[in-house]
């Protein structure tokens, strides 16, 4: 027996602790509740008309947070206004190389390679310099007759037929022309004019400044016109290809400037502008590519890096709040707004653009409002318990009972002993109309509601307790507190068939 009590002890411990900290945001004190509504009236206010209803929307109540409560849960409110709403668009991009600066190196004719004097991939290498020596015949057949040619044209200099001399010009430039086609190179073609003798091999170099992308050459390969045997990539420009959202595409264009941020170099950037957008959108991901031009500064930027693209697009005036004020579930969004005496009213609001720290609201908020904002999933979880209880307190009237009359009457609770045990307790209830005056002859039911804690295999428990008049507007009965433990109390006032007034509030028992 003395075992089984200390585990009862010990549940009911833990029982009261997540419950403690799962309503931590109710209020000791309540409110009154309007029958059919779903806001609380705070005393000396009118009820506040529900939103129309949306089949999607998610049932909330109003919170209570007294200030010190408030500061502990870093809640603070705060002002909605109309400024300029920053419209930078983020987004992540891969490195990749400039397609406009890729070359293949490769011959017009056949021929062995001789001497290799790039010899892996990612050499760097310079314009000019050279890649490799190749024995052609066709152009060592070529050389020949060049130097043939400038034999003969040597020799009819002195020709007094001016168009023997032109002939012979037009053989030399002819041979000329055919190894130049053949990408023998001005230093070659020096050389062989100043030796005037046949070379069994000429030098291919590299036609622009880069790195090695692929390499298709190895010493003694047999090579073949058009055969790709480098491909060289300059990378003095790369291009960075970010992927846009399909909502931002309205805020960006050709010509879009971006910063760049590079893991790899903290505290650095880059700047770019949009120079492409490809025509489809990626059916996977929904996001569209667009390609930004960078100067790449000594090649830090490398092809194949992770980047962080911001996109700087054109602002615009709106209402807007901060970020963590918006309670966003993907269908509905809505904030807090504060009606003074630490109370705060869910309202639905249609956002429109985001930012890592505002948010503009398109509807629902009026410049000069006041919000809640910060540590908004217990306010909202808060919420939606509260109008959960209110909804198994007062059930809607039946189909063709007329709605009760909006009073206000002021409904007080207190317990014996204070505070109320688990197990037997004395209730007592004062009803009073707004005019101070009691409430005779009246209902009055006091409910208690522990929601369920699936977390720890507890069911939901309920109870009620029906007290008498006891005149005066004074109400009394006894009942039970099934276990220790925080629960929600619904107060309930009928009279004449009609619900005049609820008072919803918490209370915790030892």
């Amino acid at each position: 027996m003395r075992r089984a009590a200390i585990a009862l002890v010990v549940v009911a411990a833990v029982a009261v602790a997540a419950l403690a900290w799962r309503y931590r945001t109710h209020s000791a004190s309540g409110r009154e509740v309007v029958p059919g509504s779903q806001q609380e009236a705070r005393p000396g206010q009118a009820a506040v008309e529900p939103a129309a209803a949306h089949p999607e929307t998610t049932p909330r109540g109003d919170v209570s947070i007294d200030p010190r409560r408030q500061q502990l849960l870093g809640v603070r409110t705060v002002t909605v206004s109309r400024s300029p709403m920053p419209q930078t668009i983020r987004a992540t991009g891969l490195v990749a190389y400039d397609e406009t600066r890729l070359t293949d190196v490769n011959l017009k004719v056949e021929g062995w390679v001789r001497d290799l004097f790039v010899d892996f991939t990612g050499q760097p290498v310079t314009k000019g310099q050279p890649l490799f020596t190749v024995y052609s015949p066709d152009i060592l057949s070529t050389e020949s007759e060049y130097l043939l040619a400038l034999k003969t044209r040597d020799q009819l200099q002195q020709s007094q037929l001016p168009e023997v001399r032109q002939r012979a010009d037009d053989l030399v430039a002819s041979a000329r022309r055919r190894l130049a086609l053949w990408d023998v190179s001005a230093e070659d073609m020096r050389t062989l004019d100043q030796r005037r003798e046949p070379q069994p091999v000429v030098t291919v170099r590299s036609p622009i400044a880069g790195f090695i992308l692929e390499k298709q050459i190895a010493r003694g390969a047999h090579v073949t016109p058009g055969q790709t045997l480098y491909r060289i990539a300059d990378v003095a420009v790369v291009w960075v290809e970010a992927a846009i959202y399909e909502q931002d595409l309205s805020l960006v264009r050709i010509g879009s400037e971006a910063t760049v941020t590079v893991d790899a170099y903290p505290g650095e950037s880059f700047t770019g502008r949009a120079s492409y957008m490809y025509p489809a959108v990626d059916p996977q991901t929904r996001t569209i590519k667009m390609r930004f031009a960078l100067a790449n500064r000594s090649a830090r930027l490398k092809p194949g890096m992770f980047v962080h693209v911001d996109i700087r697009a054109p602002g615009s005036d709106g209402l807007s709040v901060p970020s963590d004020a918006v309670v966003d579930t993907g269908t509905e969004q809505t904030v807090f707004v504060s009606l003074g005496d630490g109370y705060f009213a869910p309202r639905r609001v249609k956002i429109g653009r985001r930012s890592s720290e505002r948010t503009q609201v398109l509807e629902g908020l009026n410049d000069g409002d006041q919000v809640a904002a910060g540590a908004m999933f217990l306010l909202d979880s808060e919420s939606q318990l509260r109008a959960a209880v209110q909804g198994y307190a007062a059930a809607p009237p039946t189909s063709g009972t007329p709605a009760p009359a909006r009073t206000e009457i002021a409904i007080t609770l207190k317990t014996q002993p204070d505070p109320a045990k688990a197990g037997e307790n004395q209730f007592e209830v004062t009803v009073a109309d707004a005019a101070g005056m009691a409430v005779a002859d009246a209902q009055v039911i006091v409910q208690f509601l522990m929601p369920a804690m699936p977390a720890m295999s507890m069911p939901a428990m309920r109870s009620e307790v029906k007290l008498a008049p006891a005149g005066g507007g004074l109400y009394r009965g006894t009942g039970e507190i099934l276990t220790a433990g925080r629960w929600d109390v619904t107060v309930s006032v009928e009279k004449g068939g009609r619900r005049i007034g609820v008072r919803t509030l918490t209370m915790a028992a030892r």
